[in-house]
């Protein structure tokens, strides 16, 4: 792109501790009223027995249409959620069952339906077939659509008086915005003329006020303020220039490696959830956040993801325990990330055998291949591939296919085949060819239902980093060779319940960070089977998923694990072994951030002993009372009742149980964030299931 950066770089950026809803600032409490009233009033449509109810919020991308309908908690409250239940089970199914499932799951039940950005107002008899599907809920059910296309709501079958039209926003209404965000927690008189200037280019677009407003809040001088106002940017030909001008401002500012982090997310679809875990790896294994194998190079990567939060490119921040760990991206935004790639990075939808490839210009790819529909053999074809990720049906990714694209993408840095929602992406095994790509540093199997080996060759790929083959529920062993991979960091087995020991190479990949679904004897130390005493030699480790085999620990085993740096330690104990001997061995840190037993790490239904044990107590006693976590548990007797030693600040039993059948009660319990819900047999035996 041959636009210059006219936007001068802060010295230093300032730290932030929270992140500004901008739905609490849209200034649409008109609309959200008008929409109160149709969710709760009666409609003449009832009274006539039509179907449902539809209302509509028609506006232009860009003015929050989503904000007007999900941001007060009084306009859902009470309303079931039916995804869970209605999906389950269904995995490829087509899509009647999916509509028979739904019929049935609101039989006589008032719902609530929202249908966000619609699109293509051609295919009404699509939405006759699946509105026929809602007629059986209860009276007072709803229907809430929100498009671009006043057409579209037509369509859906809302009339003239059931359509709200968003206007934009005034340029008061715009500053208002700004300035929450720009001037949070300071008073500053001198930029408030500046600052109405700028909020007028916002053209009343509350994504744009948003992405100035989180722009301006690392600008602390007039100078600075002055700088935006003045940019070249706002006098550019673009497409969509009144957001992509804020957006282009607020990107030309961010440091050029945090730059190639953001453009490289348009390869995540439309609406996709977007996981740290599997984000970050990514940018590592692109090269984005540097080459020192010794560095720190994921808390880079956090650093980078909170900067681009910082100035509003992800929306739907997902929080756990105080932390980020997924998101999404405004539509709007995924579009302007794709402008700025041009072809280099490229999402396809492919619902044919012929996939028009640039080979000369892609680097970076995704495919989204309709079922029944063979890989398209146009892939391989593009030789300078850095980044491949598809999203396959049943039988796509057949073993000929895989051969000829290990044979010409040679130069691929990230691999991924699928994600783990259940469908099968892959064949049995993996050609050998696979060795052919010397710069692999990420390769993602996750959810290959039928991938039962994979070859030795693997272990000749010396630069690959992360190795995730979680849900690959038929493969039964890892390559004997593994410990050839030296620059591995991160190896994820969690859901391959097929895999019946890890090999002994394991001890040789020095350079892991995270180690998921470990499984370690701790009764023998042979040549074949990873021992509990090999983890000796992973001392870099900060996240670690352990399943521990055997009824003992074998006390001729030299020395202990020494787990000093892990923050994360699960520990499942298969057999008989006590917590407290099972920590003398690991030799955790102390005050370790995050420790947890399971008596079954794969299964929902946990199991514990019912008493307290004396090695128990010692266990407890040796480490800090604050850093235990209940998570999953069953066989404590509420009379007596838990002991005091596990009621910690965050574990706060219910006030009162629910009545349920045979004289049974059911209770929820949150810790640290999670829900579980008890079950509770005559008030004495509790029995914990995971929510």
């Amino acid at each position: 792109m041959s636009i210059s950066n006219t936007i001068n770089h802060p010295q230093q950026r300032p730290e932030t501790s929270s992140f500004v809803d901008v739905s609490k600032l849209c200034g649409r409490d008109k609309e959200k009223a008008e929409i109160l009233n149709y969710l709760w009033g009666r409609s003449g449509e009832e009274d006539a027995g039509e179907l449902i109810p539809t209302l509509s919020i028609v506006g232009m991308g860009g003015v929050r249409k989503d904000c007007s309908c999900t941001d007060d908690m009084a306009i859902i409250q009470g309303l079931e959620r039916l995804r869970d239940s209605a999906a389950y089970g269904l995995e490829s199914n087509p899509l009647q069952v999916l509509l028979e499932r739904i019929s049935s799951s609101i039989q006589g039940m008032k719902y609530f339906l929202v249908l966000d950005d619609v699109w293509d107002g051609n295919k009404g008899e699509r939405w006759e077939g699946l509105k026929t599907t809602f007629k059986f809920g209860a009276p007072g059910s709803r229907i809430l659509v929100t498009t671009r296309d006043v057409e579209v709501a037509k369509m859906m079958g809302s009339s003239s008086s059931q359509i709200i039209f968003l206007e934009k926003l005034t340029d008061e209404q715009c500053w208002s915005i700004v300035k929450r965000i720009a001037l949070e927690g300071r008073d500053d008189q001198n930029l408030e003329k500046i600052g109405r200037e700028i909020a007028e280019k916002c053209k009343g677009l509350p994504l744009a006020a948003k992405t100035l407003g989180s722009l301006l809040k690392s600008k602390r001088s007039k100078r600075e303020w002055q700088s935006v106002l003045n940019s070249e940017i706002w006098k550019l030909e673009l497409a969509q220039k009144e957001i992509f001008a804020p957006l282009l401002l607020s990107y030309y500012d961010l440091p050029p490696p945090v730059k190639q982090c953001f453009v490289y997310c348009v390869l995540f679809p439309k609406d996709h959830h977007i996981f740290l875990h599997v984000l970050i790896p990514q940018w590592m294994a692109m090269g984005y956040l540097g080459s020192d194998g010794n560095a720190d190079l994921e808390s880079k990567g956090e650093e980078y993801f909170h900067i681009l939060a910082d100035r509003s490119f992800f929306q739907d921040l997902a929080m756990l325990n105080g932390k980020i760990y997924g998101c999404k991206m405004h539509d709007i935004v995924h579009d302007f990330a794709q402008y700025l790639a041009e072809n280099e990075f490229v999402t396809k939808e492919i619902n044919s055998d012929h996939l028009a490839i640039d080979g000369s210009k892609n680097r970076h790819l995704t495919v989204m291949i309709d079922k029944r529909i063979p890989f398209p053999t146009s892939i391989s074809g593009a030789k300078k591939l850095r980044a491949l990720i598809t999203f396959t049906g049943e039988g796509a990714l057949t073993y000929e296919a895989l051969g000829s694209l290990f044979n010409h993408c040679r130069r691929l840095r990230v691999l991924i085949f699928g994600w783990p929602d259940g469908t099968d992406h892959l064949c049995k095994e993996i050609p050998e060819g696979i060795e052919k790509l010397i710069h692999l540093r990420f390769l993602h199997l996750c959810s290959s239902q039928k991938l039962e080996s994979l070859p030795e060759a693997l272990c000749n790929l010396l630069n690959l980093e992360f190795l995730i083959l979680a849900g690959c529920q038929s493969l039964k062993q890892l390559p004997d060779s593994i410990g050839k991979l030296i620059n591995l960091r991160y190896l994820r087995t969690v859901g391959c319940n097929a895999l019946t020991h890890y090999p002994k190479g394991v001890q040789k990949l020095t350079s892991l960070r995270h180690l998921t679904g470990l499984i370690a004897r701790a009764d023998r130390n042979d040549a074949k089977e990873f021992s509990l005493t090999d983890l000796e030699n992973l001392k870099h480790l900060h996240v670690l998923h352990l399943k521990v085999e055997g009824n003992s620990i074998d006390m001729e085993q030299p020395g202990k694990a020494q787990l000093q740096d892990t923050q994360e330690l699960f520990i499942l104990l298969a057999g008989t072994i006590q917590r407290a001997d099972i920590i003398e061995a690991l030799d955790p840190h102390r005050n370790i951030p995050n420790l947890r037993f399971y008596d079954n790490f794969w299964k929902v239904k946990a199991r514990i002993n019912s008493t307290i044990t004396a090695n128990e107590n010692k266990f407890k006693q040796s480490i800090s009372k604050p850093n235990i976590r209940i998570s999953r548990m069953s066989g404590y007797f509420l009379r007596p009742p838990l002991p005091p030693s596990l009621l910690l600040p965050d574990f706060a039993l219910p006030s009162r149980l629910v009545a349920g059948k045979t004289a049974a009660a059911a209770f929820s319990l949150s810790v640290k964030n999670h829900t579980h819900i008890f079950q509770v047999q005559n008030l004495t035996k509790v029995d914990v299931f995971q929510n």
